[in-house]
């Protein structure tokens, strides 16, 4: 008896020892992602861990009611431990996130005109806002995992859609299908012009069922008597006024609401370097006339139309039609190979006074990006090969953007200025 006392009050000795509290590291940076938007966030300083006490016996994980834990007494030990708080991460992001996700639903009409041009009256926007209990979920569970990025859920609306043409209507023009959106807040005065003439071109676009889009051909002639303004493009290794400056923001947004809408691409490039305006990056497309393009396939029974515009600073592409049966994820962003800007390079130019310079390029750091958009046609079946058995019919598509790395670029003095091939209307 007297050993076994000996030997409870070394158990309780032993067990009772309180643990210093094992530190949660939070990772440097995380990323958080919508089809519009991307926050790349540290949040290190953000307050978002909780100590928590954990109860061990013979080395397992227990919870104990209290009139079971006096039973155990001498048994149990509890360990002070750091972890993500839940309630923190959802204060956080209603807080941080959830005010640049939320909008309002906005109804839309569409008509034709005397002349057979679609016209719209009402924005068309879907409603979104961020689900806050099932992203605090997924972040802590991305936090505590070191995941390097998390796609936000999002609780959406689309808009109501009335249709007043009959001919319209006989083309399966009914309902909502998807939207692009870019940002271009910043832009000078004449990027802005020709955003705005470029969107024009595509207001009440009508593409038909099995007819392959070109962004190049519904666009037309990009020139001054056109309308358009001198605007800095990618030329070569060189960022320079031409007119059409800033028209692949118009580009980039069809692009994606081409993406959403789950439509095969046939034709796209990425731009030679990363451009900020085009956030998230890897899902821009640039285009050039006479050369790059942008060129989608309506895969579906029935017409499409588009609506274009701008608002607060954003470039929109709302589609309309019948919406195709489909599903589209999207993911990534995933990067490789990120590569530095190389140094400084400096041009003699004829063009300028001697001692006058200036700036033809900003340095950018060159990296591929890759990003996945998986596409389930959900009332179409095909045969799987490997299991020979049916499912629905899909395609993964990869979607590969490879940026140059760029130097500060100044053109200085006298000289003769080099051409080159590569050009874009990207700025």
């Amino acid at each position: 008896m007297e050993n076994s006392n000996k030997l409870t009050v070394f158990a309780l000795a032993f067990f009772s020892l309180a643990p210093a509290v094992g530190a949660f590291e939070i990772p440097n940076e995380i990323i958080l992602k919508t089809d519009f938007r991307v926050w790349e966030v540290n949040l290190k300083q953000a307050n978002l861990l909780t100590d928590y006490q954990k109860t061990h016996l013979s080395g397992v994980d227990i919870s104990l009611l209290p009139e079971d834990r006096s039973r155990l007494e001498g048994m149990v030990v509890d360990e002070q431990v750091q972890g993500v708080d839940l309630m923190k991460l959802k204060d956080y992001l209603s807080t941080e996130i959830a005010p640049d996700i939320y909008r309002e639903k906005s109804n839309v009409i569409i008509d034709m005109d005397e002349e057979g041009n679609v016209i719209f009256e009402g924005t068309g926007f879907y409603g979104r806002e961020l689900d806050v209990d099932e992203a605090a979920r997924m972040l802590k569970y991305a936090l505590e995992n070191n995941l390097e990025y998390i796609t936000l859920p999002l609780i959406t609306q689309d808009p109501e859609v009335m249709v007043k043409n009959d001919e319209l209507i006989k083309m399966g023009i009914k309902e909502f299908i998807s939207s692009g959106e870019t940002d271009f807040s910043g832009s000078p005065s004449n990027r802005i012009h020709n955003i705005n003439t470029g969107l024009a071109k595509f207001y009440g676009h009508v593409v038909a069922p099995g007819e392959e889009f070109s962004f190049n051909d519904t666009i037309g002639p990009i020139n001054g008597s056109t309308g358009y303004r001198k605007e800095l493009v990618i030329k070569g290794n060189k960022t320079i006024p031409e007119y059409g400056g800033g028209l692949c923001q118009v580009s980039t947004t069809n692009y994606r609401a081409i993406l959403a809408a789950g439509y095969p691409i046939v034709d796209r490039r990425n731009h030679s370097y990363m451009v900020s305006y085009y956030d998230p990056q890897g899902l821009d497309a640039t285009i050039y006339e006479g050369g790059q393009d942008l060129k989608f396939l309506n895969d579906t029974p029935h017409h499409l139309v588009m609506q274009s515009f701008t608002d607060n600073g954003h470039t929109y592409y709302h589609f309309y039609g019948t919406k195709p049966n489909r599903t589209v994820h999207m993911i990534g962003p995933h990067y490789e190979n990120w590569r530095s800007a190389p140094a400084t390079k400096t041009e003699v130019s004829s063009e300028l006074a001697p001692g006058q310079r200036k700036v033809v390029g900003h340095a950018v750091p060159g990296v591929d990006i890759f990003w996945y958009r998986q596409v389930i046609y959900n009332d179409e079946m095909q045969m799987n090969e490997e299991t020979n058995e049916k499912e629905n019919k899909q395609f993964l598509e990869t979607i590969a953007s490879y940026y140059q790395a760029r130097p500060n670029y100044y053109m200085v003095g006298a000289g003769e200025e080099s051409e080159s091939e590569n050009e874009e209307i990207g700025g």
